[in-house]
């Protein structure tokens, strides 16, 4: 029985009023809809950035062995003609950019062998990931190893793990095909916590090629968190920096590369389950210039003078060169968000949280010092109200420019900041189609000497 495919993107329905509040006042000024800006929400990023570990190999090598990779693949489908490119942006030297496949030569009919994925699962083969055994809810029967196989993502979260028949729902989203790597018995019937790579994305909706590489190669990440890395001017110098919410040291790991594992690196997070993913990329990564701990950057700075080592946290006050401060926030930047669930209290707490993880930062950070503040959300609140806030309170802060070749200025509010400041911001949203990257906020600020 021949399933049909859905569409290819999912607008969210019925967005609460407050959501849809929320996006009316961000945007008002760049004279974007609703509609549109939901629908960048929904949907995929148009490139993928690949971040070179410049320790271990070149750009050059990186872009080859990619470019190999999409070339066996255009072969094993029969299809030459398929076109895009692999190069290095032009603004940054370790990062690699990957455009989309035409998709019009790619093979998106729906297929009798079918699987279902979660949300986040979805959500990253859409971004040019393959299928990893834990995201898989259900398979079809009929599937064996190397079937050619569709894959939905389900949106309404019905799916029962392990489900043996066709999972008919209106929220089931086609994501594209693939090839099957493991079945059902491999799956469901034995090991209750499968690995490894279940399903080979070959044609993904968005045209997202896919690829693998040794992990200490680089890694895969969103454009505008290469761009923090680049704003804290690190340039190898021998310098003391602190990454005060460093899992899972995507952030972490770059810094450390530019510095050329030299200095020092303090990275902090709350997160003990995340700060192993810190220490398993360092060590990909060959980074020998990182120290970890497992604290709280929310009491990070030696108030009461308590602390005799400065090896460990809390810090003495103006401890460090360079301090980097990626925010929790809302998360509202983040694509593609396939389901939209926002919780107003919790959006409403962040700034308050941002502020003093801000107050803790200003007071680490040296005379002459930089500090970089990000998030990766869309809101005022969290980003340029958060930026005039700091400079309001704290006269010693001055906010200097960032990289204007990339990005947007901020979004100038009576609240927030004036058109002048929102020069010296980068914001990434809607409104830069030539990137098209996740939504991300990125401000630069250097403490006076006096």
């Amino acid at each position: 029985m021949m399933r049909q495919a859905h569409a290819q993107v999912v607008r969210p329905h019925n967005l609460e009023e407050y959501l849809l509040n929320l996006l009316k006042s961000i945007y008002k000024t760049r004279n974007l809809s609703v509609e549109e800006v939901s629908q960048w929400l929904t949907s995929a990023p148009l490139n993928s950035y690949f971040r070179v570990n410049t320790l271990k190999i070149t750009p050059l090598e990186v872009m080859t062995s990619i470019k190999e990779q999409i070339s066996n693949l255009k072969r094993l489908k029969n299809n030459e003609k398929k076109e895009h490119s692999v190069r290095v942006h032009k603004h940054l030297s370790d990062c690699i950019v990957i455009s989309p496949m035409d998709k019009s030569l790619l093979d998106l009919s729906p297929k009798k062998e079918e699987v279902i994925v979660d949300i986040a699962t979805g959500q990253s083969a859409l971004r040019g990931a393959h299928i990893f055994a834990p995201g898989i809810m259900a398979m079809t029967p009929e599937v064996q190893v190397d079937s050619f196989i569709s894959v939905y993502a389900d949106l309404a979260k019905g799916c029962k793990r392990g489900y043996q028949k066709y999972y008919d729902n209106p929220m089931k989203m086609f994501v594209g095909n693939g090839i099957a790597k493991m079945n059902r018995r491999q799956l469901f019937n034995g090991d209750m916590n499968p690995k490894g790579i279940a399903v080979e994305m070959t044609d993904p909706v968005t045209g997202i090629p896919s690829f693998t590489l040794p992990h200490e190669y680089g890694m895969l990440q969103n454009l505008p968190s290469i761009v923090t890395g680049h704003a804290l001017d690190i340039n190898e110098k021998n310098l003391k920096v602190l990454d005060m919410c460093a899992a899972p040291g995507n952030k972490t790991t770059h810094i450390a590369i530019l510095m050329n594992n030299k200095g020092s690196i303090d990275a902090i997070d709350k997160s003990k389950a995340k700060l192993n993913k810190v220490e398993l990329r360092c060590k990909h990564f060959g980074i020998q210039n990182v120290k970890i701990h497992h604290f709280d950057s929310l009491v990070s700075v030696d108030s009461n003078n308590i602390n005799n080592s400065d090896s460990r946290p809390p810090f003495k006050n103006e401890s460090f060169d360079r301090v980097l401060l990626d925010s929790p926030c809302s998360n509202l930047g983040q694509r593609p968000l396939l389901n939209i669930e926002v919780d107003k209290n919790a959006v409403k707490c962040f700034p308050a949280l941002q502020r003093k993880l801000l107050i803790n930062a200003i007071n680490l950070v040296k005379p002459g010092g930089i500090l970089v503040y990000s998030t990766c959300t869309i809101t005022l609140e969290e980003n340029e109200h958060n930026v005039a806030w700091v400079l309001e309170k704290f006269p010693q802060m001055e906010l200097i420019a960032i990289n204007s070749e990339i990005g947007s200025p901020g979004i100038a509010t009576q609240e927030g900041l004036n058109k002048d400041l929102c020069e010296l911001v980068r914001r990434f949203g809607p409104e830069n189609a030539e990137e098209d990257s996740i939504g991300f906020f990125i401000s630069k600020f250097q403490k006076k000497v006096q």
